[in-house]
């Protein structure tokens, strides 16, 4: 059976794109960030994207970029932006692939991410937002997620809390991909 690409999703800040790229190297693929892609597609930074386009505009490329990269034929560890799973579109694309969803308390998060590059957070209170969109979205990251994991234990006992987070999903594939042979 082919191997299916692994997805990483959950609210800005958790840590898809750092994971990601260490949890690359733990099942030897290749990695891509949706949002570097976007960013390299539009010639653009996702806040400025955001803020000469509009979120519809950014929505649309990410929406393009993911189907594209899903439909890569050598399995991937792809780090989704943290509203890919509004599209409906989306959601039917990630069916065919294996979906992490890494989670955080909206609390946690605040601390980690920088309003000034996370176009959702600015002009407010960063953890009141991240309350809000994580209210909006957890029904969807349920509905598309194989698996669930809490970031926050592995930040409050491992002095490397990426690299074991990468390691623990990469079992979980591992136990994934034997289930289903």
């Amino acid at each position: 059976m082919a191997e299916r690409h692994v997805v990483l999703v959950g609210l800005m800040g958790v840590g898809k794109s750092t994971v990601g790229r260490r949890l690359a190297k733990e099942l030897d693929r290749p990695f891509a960030d949706v949002d570097e892609q976007v960013e390299l597609a539009a010639g653009a930074t996702v806040p400025r994207l955001f803020r000469e386009r509009g979120e519809a505009a950014f929505r649309a490329v990410e929406a393009e970029l993911l189907a594209d990269l899903v439909a890569r034929p050598a399995p991937l560890v792809i780090a989704a932006g943290g509203g890919v799973v509004t599209g409906e579109a989306n959601r039917r694309l990630l069916a065919g692939t294996f979906v992490v969803w890494l989670r955080a308390s909206p609390q946690f998060l605040a601390g980690r991410t920088d309003p000034a590059h996370r176009p959702l957070l600015a002009g407010g209170d960063a953890q009141a937002n991240l309350g809000r969109l994580l209210d909006e979205r957890q029904a969807l990251y349920e509905e598309v997620a194989d698996v669930a994991v809490d970031v926050e234990p592995f930040h409050a006992v491992d002095d490397r809390p990426k690299r074991a987070l990468a390691r623990h999903i990469a079992a979980l594939v591992a136990e994934h991909t034997a289930v289903r042979s």
